[in-house]
Parts: structure tokens; sequence; C-alpha cells
């Protein structure tokens, strides 16, 4: 152990092999034996917090309103619209409120109408939910990067940019390497200028 945190410390290869190589084993088999621990950085990933922004205005927003919160209420909602091949992307589902909560969710703008009428027939009836509302105009706007998972604060600080330009977020989604935000449709272009701008990435193409 000792001998990894020397050669970490100075950035030196170690190659660790089994306690059962011979000692006088050839250079050339040892170098494929073994298991070789480098401690060399990718500078141009650490670099890369954020490599691009990333946006879609294909997609549409739908709310179930006031359905009660008990355990499978998701899938009793979402297992409809799976059997129906319509795909989901974002998910988001609020806090209860008198055992009852909104649930909502977007899908692609060709979906939109056919979802409202399946949760219409199907899953309203059958939940007791107070109504269905949903909004075509959004856009999805995402910052992706490898350098994501290793440094924080990269989301907080798209949600200032946005905040910064008067642009509320309706949904988030994140995952290890990308955040989304669901806004406004008309916003599109400001937050994606905005945000292209507040992480370099006029200077990382120049």
């Amino acid at each position: 152990i000792r001998s990894v945190e020397f050669a970490g410390k100075y950035k030196v290869p170690l190659r660790v092999l089994s306690s059962f190589t011979p000692w006088d084993i050839d250079i050339d088999e040892e170098a494929k034996s073994g298991t070789l621990i480098t401690f060399e950085e990718d500078v141009k990933m650490e670099q890369a917090v954020v490599s691009g922004i990333a946006f879609n205005r294909d997609e549409a927003k739908i709310s179930v309103l006031g359905v009660p919160d008990t355990p499978g209420i998701a899938y009793q909602i979402l297992g409809a619209v799976a059997d129906a091949n319509i795909e989901v992307d974002v998910i988001i589902q609020n806090i209860s409120q008198g055992g009852k909560t909104d649930f909502s969710f977007t899908v692609n703008r060709n979906d939109y109408a056919r979802t409202v009428d399946l949760l219409k027939e199907k899953v309203l009836p059958a939940l007791g939910a107070a109504e269905i509302v949903g909004d075509t105009k959004i856009c999805k706007v995402s910052i992706v990067g490898i350098g994501m998972r290793s440094h924080v604060g990269v989301a907080s600080k798209m949600f200032r940019v946005l905040s910064e330009e008067g642009i509320n977020i309706q949904m988030i989604s994140t995952s290890e390497i990308k955040t989304s935000v669901v806004i406004d449709e008309k916003y599109m272009e400001l937050a994606v200028r905005a945000l292209h701008k507040a992480f370099d990435l006029d200077q990382a193409q120049a």
C-alpha cells in the first residue's frame, strides 16, 4: 500500500504482480503480467467540465393533477403510456398535500394528443384524478460533459445563469454527465446562448 501511495505522489507508473510470480521472470513477460497502476491525468477531460449544450424543441409536457399519493401511482400512469409504445422523457412528482399530488412528464410532441386521450380514457377514471393539463410550447435544454462527474456546482451555475436571464425552470432532470431543464420554448435560443457563454464554450471552439 505504501508503494502505491509513493507512486501516486510522484506520478510513477506501478505494476503490481502476483506473489507467486517468479523473481527472475522475463522483462517482456513481466510487462504483460499483473496490474498496471497509472496516475496520468487527462488534461482535456479535466478541463471539459461542460463540453456542449443540447436542446430539443420536439417535446410536450403533460400533468396529471390531484392523483392519490399512494404506492404504485407512477406505474399506474406510466404503465399505460408504455403499453401504448409512447416514450417518456423527463418525469417529476410534486410533494403531497392532503393525500394528493401532481404527476408530470414529457413526451414527444407528436405523441402528445394520443397520450392525453389515453390518460383521459383509461387513467383519469381509474385514479380519480382531478384533471389532465398539457403544454406543447416547451423545450428541453441540457448541459453535457464528462467533467461534471468530478466537479460540484455545475448544475447550480446553470440554474443561476437561467435565473439571471429571467427564464423559469419547469422541470429538472440530472444524470452523472448531464443536467437538463424544461423551459418555455420561446426562451430556448436565449438559454442556449447564455449557457454557451457562461461555460466558455466559445473559447473551447476558438
